[in-house]
């Protein structure tokens, strides 16, 4: 096993918090994926950091060959269950997302969905998994704005997210949408702020 605690999240901790509670986030996709992918044509796409698999499922059961990488062998394992519930296929890493990333393998789409690393850990994250998007391919992040902080996403400011730190994060890729966006947190009903970045590799780059 290579070394996880320089990401803030060790693996125990991960399947703990994951062995504590039967589902323990939200089991619909991302509205802002929903919204954006829907009008791709299926093809190859990574989840990384894809906890119990929400958008990978999503994903494949619209024909995507869905790969989802995360460090928790149990979320994953649950991901697992519910696509063969559905008779649906995802392929699943156990892993360090950026080790995943540099074997160098292409996607026509990278989702990367509330992974909020250290700004140092993140550029590195952020220039791997742009690096993985193929000709034509798009890049969907969506993570904690700085606006959440106290109420959504972890409680350093540093590891949460503003249009500025994200402009140039994304090496080779053209962003097409960078934007905030508001939206009402189930249980508190305070209204969460998110980040949402939509990029794509130009055909000709």
């Amino acid at each position: 096993m290579t070394d996880h605690h320089h990401h803030g999240h060790d693996q125990g901790h991960w399947n703990d918090r994951y062995a504590s509670a039967s589902r323990l986030f939200n089991v619909e996709p991302d509205e802002s994926l929903v919204e954006l992918a829907q009008n791709l044509p299926p093809g190859r796409a990574v989840d990384l950091g894809a906890g119990e698999g929400r958008n990978s499922l999503w994903l494949a059961r619209r024909n995507w060959q869905v790969t989802a990488v995360d460090l928790s062998d149990v979320a994953l394992g649950r991901l697992d269950s519910a696509a063969a519930e559905e008779n649906i296929s995802v392929k699943t890493v156990v892993g360090d997302i950026v080790e995943y990333l540099n074997r160098g393998e292409q996607f026509d789409l990278v989702v990367l969905a509330y992974i909020q690393w250290m700004p140092e850990e993140r550029a590195k994250l952020l220039a791997a998994a742009s690096a993985a998007v193929a000709a034509g391919g798009h890049l969907l992040l969506v993570g904690h704005h700085l606006e959440s902080l106290g109420k959504g996403g972890p409680p350093q400011p540093e590891r949460l997210y503003t249009e500025d730190s994200l402009k140039d994060a994304f090496p080779g890729l053209e962003v097409i949408d960078l934007e905030r966006k508001e939206r009402a947190a189930g249980d508190i009903g305070l209204p969460l702020v998110d980040v949402i970045v939509w990029a794509v590799r130009p055909e000709n780059g």
